[in-house]
Formats: structure tokens, sequence, C-alpha cells
């Protein structure tokens, strides 16, 4: 708000205008472009849908084993190890395939359009640069642990048959019993009473359970129960943050309203890219279009270049992968004559109503997860033994990014989205994360520290030094400062006098 001071001079005003000193910091975030993909890109994309549409049915426990058979009818099966052979043949997960850089029209590497390309095609490889079946289910987070497993913190979510309405959230202050009602009444989630059992649903066996259960859940309620059961396990916190005097700072009811507010802007934000004119085509759309395109004996025309190049993609170095996805598609109904059907195969039932139910969800999945990774210890030796009294406890930091990865896992199952939107969506929810935690610390004041792993696999490092009545908050990465990311910036000067 613009002050007007009154002057000596007759007919001058002077605006005291922009942030004062003892003013923190705001929010303003410069949402991400759509991702930009190549043909190569995108044909990888749509073949690792199809192949997470095949094995969807599979137990997560026969999905390291090479050698298990994908039966879809009678006379169609594959191995784990020849459905990978498909992927791998692809030029996007092939150094050797792929063509030396060049016009942006004419070359099939997408590294020349966007420069986070490189950066999602590595998460995809091993570090032998090679595509597995572990770094396949990973998806877009470099989490760590060599098995193929969901995240243990979904059993610490507990299902709740309520309906949820949305409602605002308490003050950061308010009693822990005011929370606690608006957790339950919002999301569904709720504290576990000594004693008291979880009342979870069907066990997470296939990858079709994990979409059915995180459709049908609100995007929070896991990770409110998960967080609720860290404050009732005493979880420690960061280091940076033990040491502070003042317990207000980071209380119960503190770590609740960040969460609440990273939850709020994290819809906000995926509502407005929503409304961008970049956005990408559906996967559905695509592949009906891919389906289209190979069923046609003339040449493409128009703006077809670029999706003509990935059904050649797919057509000549996966065609094993085609022709199991059209034997699905036939073995579900869809019986259709002449060419191949390469629809994505319907979840049926198990699909959501509306795809704008979820959108949301990866982005809120990314924030909360980066909450919970920089407010508790998430140091690689730090964990906490917290389900039940077996085993030998968890790492939060590994099972929050696990936690991520299968919620961006079920959107791939699903095949509402590709996997470099999940990618773009963890990062943004990450980015919220980052500016909430800054925002709200340095209205503190006070010197304290916090350090976390993120998606990508990079230690970051939040510091805050107070200056006046307020902190100023510093970000590293691996050691060294960087900005604050997705940080909106202004062109234009600040008006200060008129």
């Amino acid at each position: 708000m613009s002050i007007r001071l009154e002057t000596h001079q007759n007919g001058l005003h002077v605006i005291d205008g922009g942030l004062r000193p003892d003013t923190p910091a705001g929010l303003h975030l410069q949402l991400p472009a759509a991702p930009r993909m190549g043909p190569a890109e995108l044909a990888a994309e749509l073949a690792e849908l199809y192949a997470m549409a095949l094995v969807r049915d599979l137990p997560f426990e026969l999905m390291q084993d090479p050698h298990c058979e994908i039966w879809i009818d009678a006379s169609t099966h594959f191995t784990l190890h020849e459905l990978l052979c498909e992927l791998r043949s692809l030029s996007w997960f092939n150094d050797q395939a792929l063509p030396v850089p060049g016009p942006v029209e004419t070359v099939l590497c997408s590294r020349t359009v966007c420069g986070d390309a490189d950066q999602r095609r590595g998460l995809r490889l091993n570090g032998d640069g090679q595509l597995t079946l572990r770094s396949l289910f990973r998806g877009v987070v470099a989490h760590r642990g060599p098995q193929i497993r969901l995240s243990t913190l979904h059993a610490t979510d507990r299902a709740n048959c309520a309906e949820t309405e949305p409602c605002a959230a308490p003050d950061a202050d308010a009693p822990m019993s005011r929370w606690l009602e608006w957790i339950e009444r919002c999301s569904g989630a709720s504290l576990a009473l000594p004693g008291q059992g979880a009342s979870q649903g069907e066990a997470l066996i296939t990858p079709r359970a994990l979409v059915g259960r995180l459709h049908a859940s609100h995007p929070c309620r896991i990770y409110f129960n998960a967080a609720l059961r860290l404050l009732g396990r005493r979880a420690p916190l960061d280091p940076g943050l033990e040491a502070i005097a003042t317990p207000g700072v980071v209380s119960a009811q503190a770590l609740l309203s960040m969460m609440a507010e990273c939850a709020e802007r994290s819809y906000s934000a995926a509502m407005r890219m929503q409304g961008r004119a970049d956005r990408l085509s559906r996967p559905s759309v695509t592949a009906a279009r891919i389906t289209a395109l190979l069923a046609r004996e003339d040449q493409p025309v128009g703006g077809e270049g670029d999706l003509a190049a990935c059904a050649e993609e797919l057509a000549g170095k996966a065609p094993q992968l085609l022709h199991w996805v059209d034997r699905m598609n036939r073995a579900q109904g869809g019986v259709r004559r002449g060419r191949a059907d390469l629809h994505l195969p319907s979840l049926r039932d198990d699909q959501p109503s509306h795809r704008a139910d979820h959108v949301a969800k990866a982005v809120v999945a990314g924030a909360l997860s980066t909450l919970l990774k920089a407010v508790f210890d998430s140091r690689r030796h730090a964990r906490l033994r917290m389900v039940g009294s077996q085993g030998t406890g968890i790492d939060i930091g590994a099972e929050a990014d696990r936690l991520a990865a299968d919620v961006a896992l079920a959107r791939s199952v699903s095949g509402n989205y590709f996997q470099s939107e999940n990618y773009r969506d963890l990062r943004l929810g990450e980015a919220i994360a980052c500016h909430v935690l800054r925002r709200r610390f340095e209205a503190q004041g006070q010197s304290l520290s916090l350090g976390f792993s993120n998606f990508d696999g990079q230690m970051v490092d939040l510091a805050v030094h107070p200056r006046g009545a307020t902190g100023h908050a510093t970000l590293r990465i691996e050691g060294r400062l960087a900005p604050w990311p997705m940080e909106a910036g202004r062109s234009g000067s600040h008006l200060a006098v008129v």
C-alpha cells in the first residue's frame, strides 16, 4: 500500500512506495512453461506410458525380475527384459542413436529445444547411461535405494470415509485441537491415538492399486497423516532448527500451517498452468493421432512433421511394443479391423471422472515432500522407527522422495500425464515449499538453517541471518549460492517518488 505524505511545497506529494526494511519477502513465482519435447523425447515418453499400461497389474515385488512374464492373451506374452529392450532401442534412451544437434526443425533430439531435457533424460538412466527396470519405475526423482518399492509412508495413511470440504486454515498459533479438526475436515487425515491401528484400505500390491488409492484420496491426506505420525513419534527436526530457543518457530502448529499454505499455493499454481496457451496435448490425444498417422498411406501435411517423426521412431524402433499395445486394446474389447489400435489402454473404472480433479496432485506432492525433508532431520544417517516395532526404521528424506515419485508414477500409469509434466510439476512444488520456508523464517528474524536433498539429488541449504526486525535468507545448492527457484523477476524499475 502506498503512503501519502504532505510536504512543505505546494502541489508536491511524496509517495513512499516499495518494501520497507522490516517487511518480509513476498512469494512471487514465475510459473514454468510447458515442456518442449522433440520427436525423440515424445516417442520415448509415449513408449513409457505404453509400458506402464502393460505392467499395471503386475505386483511390484516381481518388477525387479527381468524374466517375469506378462500375458496379454492366450497367444501374446513377453518378459520384462523384452519390454526393456524395446524401450532401450529408442533414440532417446540410446546415446549412439541420438542424432547430432542441428536445427530444431530437423533434429530428433530435444536437447536443442529445452534446457531441462538433458536433466529429464539423465534421471531416466542409471550411472552407466542405461535404462534399467529400477530407473524406469523410479520416474523423475533421484531418490535413493536399489529396490523397486513404494514409500513406507503409505503405511501411515489412514483411510477416512467422511466427505472432505474446503475451508480456511486456522492461524499458525491456534490450538492443536483446531488443527486436527481442520485437517480431518479438509483432507480426511486424522491422528492415530495410542493403541489405535491404522484403518488402511487394500494393500498396494500393483500399480493399478496405487492409482486407485491416490485417486480416491485427497492430495494432502497421506502427507498430513505422515506429519502427524512423525510428530507423534517425536521425530527429530533438522539440527539447524533444533537449536532455536523460541519453540513457536517450529512448533507442530507452525509445520501444519506451512503445509496448508504450500498445498493452497500448489493448487492455485496448478490451476493457473491449466490455462496456459502452451500446455501440452493430453497423452491419449497424442496416442490417437499416432494411431491415425500410422494408418494413413499418404504423407503428413502441415504441422504434423514432428508427430510424424515420433510415429516413425516408434514404428521403426519399437514395433513389438506397438504390437503388444494393439493386442491389449483388442483384448479389452476395442476390436478394430485393419490397422493397429495404438490408443492408450484405458483403466476403465479406475480412471478419475475428470483429469482436472487430480491436476494438482504432483505439485502438492512436490511441495509437501520438500517441506517434510526440510523440517525433519533427513540426513542419510538419520533414521526413525515409525511404523510398528519391526525393522530398523526409515529414512525420512528417502521416503518423502519415494512418495513424490509414487504420485508421479500413478499419474503415468493412469495415462493422463507425461513424465516431463511430472518433472515440471514436482519441481514447481519444490520451489513453492522453498519460498514458503523463506517467507516464514525471514519473518521470525532468528538465525537458523536447514538442509535437504532436492529431487535432482543435490544438497540444498537454506540459512536465515538476522537483519533488523526480520531476517535475510540465502539458498545454497551443493555449497554454492543459488537464486531462489522460479522466482519472478522484475524487468523495469520501481516508482519511488512522484
